[in-house]
């Protein structure tokens, strides 16, 4: 895993403004960058990549970034964003909250709807950004945590800032895939912890839906899995079951699909599994048809189960 700075000092004065502009929306997403000094700015950004997450420092003096509709109209990959202030104060605003974070704090952002960056002076973050189509996250859950101030020195929030800096040191090229692997896992894992964190929060879990999620989850091989099996483990009506799950953004098929994608999706990335076929692997979660399989799995993942056994 390479480490890439870019700092404007490395270009002309007169360059530099375009020069950071570009660096930016390159970097992280397409945005408005709006340096307070004009053209006299000065930034740098330090880039890691990681299988298919992307961290990044960034350091400058007062800016304002802004992300708009139409930008995330035109987005060919969306990403879930963690913000973690090294320095400086600032003010995050996304659907319709606004959080001020300073240093230790972080805030959730998601490129997939317009937001905005305000800094009071000058600037130093780091940043994760990792494919929203890689969580297995409902919007609505992902709508309720963005720009909500976490505090990165107590609670669930302190696992953030140390795991950030390990993976800004992290040599990745030099791990067995199996480990790599399990890192994007983790990563995964962090922001479902965080996200959830917040709803829970917000909304005491319902117990018929944590028994119905469990069974579910019990019974994913099964390829007959139904809504009525389902209700009548949980000795609850259909249409009770389906308020359940409505009311938490997603319907019961759409959850045992998704529950069933990413147990393909973690499978197929283990390397003892790899003697195993794709349909065997599909097999196992419940989706025997292999063809079927695969069309599902590009629409989730954007890639084929093929290739991303390939890649893992």
């Amino acid at each position: 895993m390479s480490i890439t700075t870019i700092d404007t000092t490395s270009v002309a004065e007169r360059d530099r403004l375009d020069f950071w502009r570009s660096t930016v929306c390159d970097q992280f997403v397409t945005l408005d960058v709006r340096p307070a000094s004009g053209t006299d700015v000065r930034g740098r950004v330090t880039a890691v990549s990681m299988a298919d997450t992307q961290l990044r420092k960034i350091a400058a003096g007062a800016h304002s970034f802004e992300r708009t509709s139409h930008q995330v109209r035109a987005a060919d990959e969306d990403y879930f964003q963690i913000a973690l202030a090294r320095k400086g104060r600032t003010l995050v605003t996304q659907d319709g909250r606004e959080a001020v974070i300073g240093p230790g704090d972080f805030v959730l952002y998601d490129s997939a709807r317009p937001f905005r960056f305000v800094t009071a002076g000058d600037f130093e973050y780091s940043v994760c950004l990792f494919p929203t189509r890689l969580l297995p996250l409902s919007r609505s859950e992902m709508d309720s945590a963005t720009a909500i101030r976490f505090d990165g020195r107590s609670g669930i929030g302190a696992m953030v800032p140390p795991l950030l800096a390990a993976l800004h040191r992290l040599d990745a090229e030099s791990l067995p895939p199996a480990s790599r692997t399990a890192m994007m896992q983790s990563i995964g894992d962090m922001y479902v912890a965080l996200v959830r964190s917040r709803v829970d929060a917000a909304a005491a879990p319902n117990v018929h839906l944590m028994r119905a999620q469990a069974w579910i989850d019990e019974h994913l091989d099964d390829p007959g899995l139904a809504p009525g099996d389902v209700a009548a483990a949980c000795s609850i009506s259909v249409s009770y079951l389906h308020k359940l799950f409505g009311e938490t953004g997603t319907s019961v098929a759409a959850h045992v699909r998704e529950r069933r994608l990413q147990g393909c999706f973690a499978d197929l990335a283990r390397p003892e599994l790899a003697r195993l076929t794709v349909g065997a692997i599909g097999a196992r979660w419940g989706l025997p048809d292999a063809a079927h399989l695969s069309r599902a799995f590009r629409a989730r993942f954007g890639v084929s189960p093929s290739e991303h056994r390939t890649r893992t």
